[in-house]
């Protein structure tokens, strides 16, 4: 689909800005890089003719998330494209790779220092949010870029107020998921040539000290979860600082 999508959109003028070409495609959309009048480069999420009209309040309260929002390692929200049946959101382009790709494409394996500073930063970037009300409800490898070391947080798409619907600790539990993948990219299986040998849960499997693990165990709910982020950051720091090592 994504060269049916390059071949229909690529080099097409909506508005004042050109596509350049597709991006990703989720189940609201399709997700465009494009170029503005002057030449700097935005994204365009453009939603499906069936969420619409069915979605109008949804896609208001978006539009109000996002604009609300001024920081840096957030997308700016630009603008609405409503123009020929092509309807979007104009958004920042925030360059890097995300985390997703340097897994799986790159192969990065994450040293320590590395999931230090990456946790430090992701947990800063949730406490702007949570401060300002705003549940992200989508952090994932997908979903986080790195550019020279420094982190983006984007695709707010699923992103709410918090209210009794969507709690603050929502962004816990993927915080915890998006911990394993870093911690999981240097580890090395000791029984991958024995594949008939029953697979460890991740507290059995990866070397942590026990404030370690019971630090994710209370992301995931495990065990007594968080109440906010900043207690989080607060035995973030405390138990995976550099000198913890692996």
């Amino acid at each position: 689909m994504r060269v049916y999508w390059n071949l229909r959109y690529a080099g097409k003028r909506v508005g004042q800005y050109t596509i350049d070409r597709l991006l990703g495609e989720g189940k609201y959309g399709l997700c465009f890089l494009a170029k503005s009048g002057n030449g700097n480069q935005v994204v365009i999420k453009k939603y499906k003719k069936s969420l619409r009209k069915d979605n109008l309040p949804d896609r208001i309260n978006k539009a109000v998330i996002l604009s609300k929002l001024e920081d840096e390692r957030i997308p700016e929200f630009l603008g609405v494209i409503n123009v020929s049946g092509f309807y979007g959101f104009v958004l920042a382009y925030k360059r890097g790779s995300t985390v997703k790709d340097l897994l799986f494409t790159h192969r990065h394996i994450f040293s320590w220092e590395e999931f230090y500073h990456i946790g430090t930063q992701l947990i800063d970037i949730i406490k702007y949010l949570h401060d300002n009300g705003v549940v992200h409800r989508d952090i994932r490898i997908p979903n986080v870029v790195i550019d020279q070391g420094k982190l983006s947080l984007i695709d707010f798409g699923l992103a709410r107020w918090a209210d009794k619907e969507a709690s603050y600790d929502l962004d816990f539990s993927y915080l915890g998921d998006f911990f394993l993948y870093l911690l999981y990219s240097n580890y090395e299986r000791q029984n991958k040539r024995k594949p008939w040998l029953k697979e460890l849960p991740w507290y059995d499997e990866l070397s942590l000290t026990q404030e370690q693990i019971m630090f994710l165990k209370r992301l995931f709910g495990m065990e007594a979860r968080y109440d906010n982020i900043s207690d989080i950051e607060t035995d973030f720091i405390k138990f995976f600082n550099i000198n913890k090592r692996f």
